[in-house]
């Protein structure tokens, strides 16, 4: 499935649904950690603690791996400055999904998931740039 489409699918969930599947995430980490190390938590605590750090990762993800995608488009076209056009539809992709969200019942839009969105597009096109110059190779 195309990466906007799963990235837009995620925005357009309600904040209780959206948080629900951060938390039942974690729940699920927290569950499988107490069976291997065999060992009690405090699950409510866990799930508390790192919803906002686990939702913030998502975003960069994401955007990492939609980073490639796209770098990887302009990158077989022979475009100029593949780097920055790649940086700038991720950047322009984060702004338009932030916005969308506003329109979602509980959502918000937030600058600062715009930048955690852009950095993880920005890494994934540093690691691409590093890979592409060290090997001088053409992708398929």
């Amino acid at each position: 499935m195309n990466k906007k489409i799963i990235i837009f699918l995620f925005s357009s969930k309600n904040s209780t649904t959206s948080n629900d599947t951060s938390k039942r995430l974690i729940n699920t980490g927290v569950v499988l950690y107490e069976k291997l190390f065999n060992k009690d938590i405090d699950n409510n605590y866990i799930v508390n603690k790192l919803n906002h750090p686990v939702r913030k990762i998502a975003h960069y993800s994401i955007y990492f791996v939609l980073g490639i995608f796209v770098y990887n488009v302009i990158y077989c076209m022979k475009l100029k400055y593949a780097s920055i056009i790649t940086l700038g539809i991720c950047f322009l992709y984060a702004s338009f999904d932030e916005m969308h969200q506003l329109f979602v019942n509980g959502r918000t839009g937030q600058i600062r998931d715009i930048l955690i969105d852009t950095l993880g597009a920005l890494t994934a096109i540093i690691i691409l740039n590093l890979y592409y110059k060290k090997n001088k190779t053409e992708i398929l």
